[in-house]
């Protein structure tokens, strides 16, 4: 029997039949055109032949996609890889973690022998408030050798994002050889990535993924990107040299290079759709008696006092439909639940079960 440590828990594992409220991905689902590529890809061998391990026309791509220069992009296999590979890159001794966040980096804790030092959003109203630079700088006092900050923007599972200026002034605050890691896996449902913003902030990376955004999750691609030549220079020391597997490469590369028009007039939908869908689910949670948290990503946090989990997510489950228990987030207990935004029939479904389910209380059937 494999043993699953719980630092890593994810949602997406859902029995089949059960419509999927637990990941994150593109409620429009995958573009028409990205799909005729992919089978495009297959047809001209993509898996027959190692992909170039440099991937210099995968990074040219991305590069020109989002205006940067290239030698500043690294391709990795999701934001998942990424998100493991920078602090042995850095050799990072202390890691300071907003949480709650994507958990993943627990499980390096007791390999690499970090020091993890936890900072927690604040629940204020509806909404969750991370800590300010300077707190964050705090926490970084008396530590000795790399460290880094990581972050996720728009957080996960929160769906809060950063103030405008927050970044800049943490950086303004940093200590030499700390970096800020950022993750924007969520970042192009709200709005255009602009990596320019961050080419002149030393010590940032940003940590991007295509996976959510064109809803292919088994895809796995992604880039990291920092104008800080040194965290890329390590980063492509330490990365397996064929990260990207060939079909996934082929694939992300001709979308933005052949569909650059089409995917950004995608993303823009995407924006659209997402911003109604949520606004919908957020009234219908709250009519429910909910407490339901602001968010700017394609999910939302929901509070509920007199409910704990799993009890509610495995009633939800027997009537299919499978949300995620938030409790195993750091920060968040047993009264916390993320719900993905799917389109408005599917979302429909799950409030008339869910009201069920809230009004009977777990184990009525």
């Amino acid at each position: 029997m494999v043993t699953v440590t719980k630092c890593r828990e994810h949602g997406g594992r859902c029995p089949e039949g059960a419509l999927d409220f637990s990941s994150n991905l593109n409620l429009l689902g995958p573009p028409k055109w990205l799909l005729r590529l992919a089978h495009e890809c297959l047809e001209f061998g993509a898996l027959l032949k190692y992909p170039d391990y440099r991937y210099g026309a995968l990074r040219e791509a991305i590069a020109t996609f989002y205006g940067v220069d290239p030698s500043l992009v690294i391709p990795v296999n999701g934001a998942a890889e990424a998100i493991h590979v920078l602090p042995l890159a850095l050799r990072v001794k202390t890691l300071v973690v907003l949480e709650p966040t994507f958990g993943d980096h627990a499980c390096l804790e007791e390999v690499l022998g970090l020091t993890v030092r936890r900072l927690y959003y604040k629940e204020v109203g509806n909404r969750f408030v991370p800590p300010s630079p300077e707190e964050v700088a705090r926490a970084l006092t008396g530590v000795r050798g790399p460290a880094a900050i990581l972050v996720s923007d728009p957080n996960n599972p929160t769906g809060s994002s950063l103030r405008c200026g927050w970044v800049e002034e943490l950086t303004s605050l940093m200590p030499p050889n700390t970096a800020l890691i950022i993750d924007v896996a969520f970042k192009e449902f709200s709005e255009p990535l602009a990596l320019q913003r961050f080419a002149g902030l030393g010590g940032v990376v940003i940590v991007a993924s295509f996976t959510k955004t064109l809803a292919v999750p088994g895809l796995r691609a992604g880039f990291v990107f920092s104008s800080d030549t040194r965290v890329c220079s390590l980063m492509e020391s330490v990365r397996q040299a064929w990260n990207v597997n060939g079909l996934a490469e082929c694939i992300i590369r001709r979308a933005l290079t052949e569909c650059g028009g089409e995917l950004r007039r995608y993303l823009s939908l995407t924006r659209d759709v997402v911003r109604g869908e949520r606004e919908y689910l957020v009234r219908a949670l709250a009519s429910l008696g909910l407490k339901v948290f602001e968010s700017e990503a394609p999910y939302v946090l929901v509070k509920h006092e007199w409910i704990e989990n799993p009890g509610l997510t495995e009633e939800l489950l027997r009537r299919g439909y499978c949300v995620r228990d938030a409790s195993s987030f750091h920060g968040l207990s047993k009264h916390y639940t993320r719900v993905a935004v799917r389109l408005r029939n599917e979302a429909e479904g799950l409030i008339k079960v869910l009201e069920e389910v809230l009004s009977h209380g777990p184990g009525s059937h």
